[in-house]
């Protein structure tokens, strides 16, 4: 009986190693299952922060020079002193040159320029903003592409303007050489402030690229993202409400859920069927 046992301790011990050994073959040949859903989280929401930073920047432009209507909204500034706004009207445009970098009073490092082309001003319906970068950097992330931003109007009901955005050739770099392309299509409504609260930002729509890893991603907006203008004044610039769901190739989707109505980095993230609460570092 002795052999009997031995020959089944030796089959289950090989049989041990096969699986050890299909299961490591398995994980090398598909690096999406190494993805980290907090890490594609924090890629995606600094990415969409940096562009809603971008749209802020060039309306601080149009209002130093006087090309918007302040009796709407005036929006607070955030650049640094050392910034330059060329103001070129008889072209309709505007450079915006933060030089070799300079931080910002809420803490934004930006260097470089934004090239900003306009057919209009910035609150008139029907106004066109084209923009388009000269090694930018925000926080020693390269930023590239064109993003065109079109004013479809104001709904003086609600009280709110409505823009439509799109990013072609769009690409973030990080100082360590990866990189994050995407191209986007949101519709933005900018609800005026009143005696309760500041401006708020309702971002709707969705994005698609390739992650750091190499991997196809689609992002959709279920739920609108609110940016309220008193967390981004606090140096939060994270939606304080919404839900966004991202679908990596040949993983299952990502929600996210920004909680309601909170100014931090704080979101809970389901996948899997799981779900948990976690802190998006900055990426």
């Amino acid at each position: 009986m002795k052999p009997t046992y031995l020959s089944l301790a030796k089959i289950s011990v090989l049989a041990g190693l096969f699986l050890i050994s299909a299961c490591s073959s398995e994980e090398d040949a598909n690096p999406t299952d190494q993805l980290n859903e907090t890490e594609e989280t924090a890629q995606e929401m600094d990415l969409t922060a940096t562009l809603e930073d971008v749209d802020e920047v060039a309306l601080t432009g149009f209002q130093r020079n006087g090309f918007t209507d302040r009796t709407l909204v005036t929006l607070e500034e955030d650049l640094c002193e050392r910034v330059k706004i060329e103001w070129l009207p008889n072209e309709k445009k505007m450079i915006i040159d933060f030089g070799e970098g300079c931080t910002s009073p809420r803490g934004v490092t930006r260097k470089g320029k934004i090239i900003v082309s306009y057919t209009g001003r910035y609150w008139a319906p029907g106004t066109v903003i084209t923009t388009t970068f000269e090694n930018y950097y925000v926080d020693d992330r390269k930023i590239e592409g064109v993003r065109v931003v079109t004013n479809e109007g104001f709904n003086s009901n609600d009280r709110f303007f409505t823009f439509k955005t799109v990013v072609e050739g769009g690409k973030i770099t990080w100082p360590d050489g990866t990189f994050r392309t995407f191209e986007s299509r949101h519709t933005k409504r900018v609800f005026l402030p009143n005696e309760n609260r500041g401006i708020i930002y309702a971002v709707n729509g969705g994005s698609r690229g390739v992650n750091r890893k190499g991997n196809q991603y689609a992002v959709e907006i279920t739920s609108p993202l609110i940016f309220a203008e008193r967390c981004i004044r606090t140096g939060i610039r994270m939606p304080s409400e919404g839900v966004m769901v991202i679908r990596v190739e040949t993983r299952g989707a990502i929600e996210v859920d920004f909680g309601s109505d909170s100014c931090d980095r704080e979101v809970s993230i389901t996948f899997n069927g799981n779900t948990r609460t976690v802190t998006l570092p900055r990426s």
